[in-house]
């Protein structure tokens, strides 16, 4: 019987590592990813609003006992709009009208209840993932201001020390569900 030799391993040897491919590939990567970048990314829309308004917004979020708006929309339920305070909330519903969207009564009730909570200047917005984009648009445009010049919404003034009118209604609309998704009513994080 032969003797199997025995293969000599030199762990002390050495080689070249061939970067080439790699920096090829990050070369063509790094690129793509920067341009990509550009249109995935959170966009904030920076406008102007009165320093009352803004003071008004500052004031809500510092409050312990906040009050909450929540917009559901849902394309085949249409608009759900959740008052909640202390544990405590109201819904109201806009069903669709002729199988679209009623931007108009969603303005009227919008208005509706900022009369009855005229402290409130954020509103959460839960669009489900078929609301098209030009409809978020449309919907943040009902929820800004006032369409009527007449209507006004009184906010207190802390360096004149008195109650002020402005047209906006909810100036801060926060997406409540960009990083979630939601499927049969049940939220998911992504």
């Amino acid at each position: 019987m032969r003797r199997a030799k025995k293969i000599k391993i030199n762990h002390n040897s050495e080689f070249d590592l061939d970067l080439a491919p790699l920096l090829a590939v990050m070369v063509k990567l790094v690129p793509v990813l920067l341009i990509s970048s550009a249109f995935v990314q959170m966009m904030v829309i920076e406008t102007e609003l009165p320093q009352v308004v803004s003071e008004a917004i500052q004031k809500q979020e510092n409050d312990p006992i906040q009050k909450n708006i929540t917009l559901d929309v849902d394309p085949t339920q249409g608009f759900t709009i959740d008052i909640s305070q202390n544990n405590q909330s109201t819904n109201e519903n806009i069903p669709l009208k002729n199988g679209l969207l009623d931007f108009e009564e969603l303005h009227k009730h919008m208005v509706a209840i900022k009369k009855l909570h005229p402290e409130i200047f954020k509103l959460d917005l839960n669009p489900d993932a078929k609301i098209a984009y030009k409809d978020i648009v449309k919907i943040t445009d009902e929820l800004r201001q006032a369409h009527d010049p007449n209507i006004k919404f009184p906010v207190f003034d802390s360096k004149k020390g008195k109650v002020t009118e402005t047209p906006f209604m909810f100036p801060q609309i926060i997406f409540a569900n960009m990083m979630e998704g939601t499927h049969n009513g049940k939220t998911t994080s992504l």
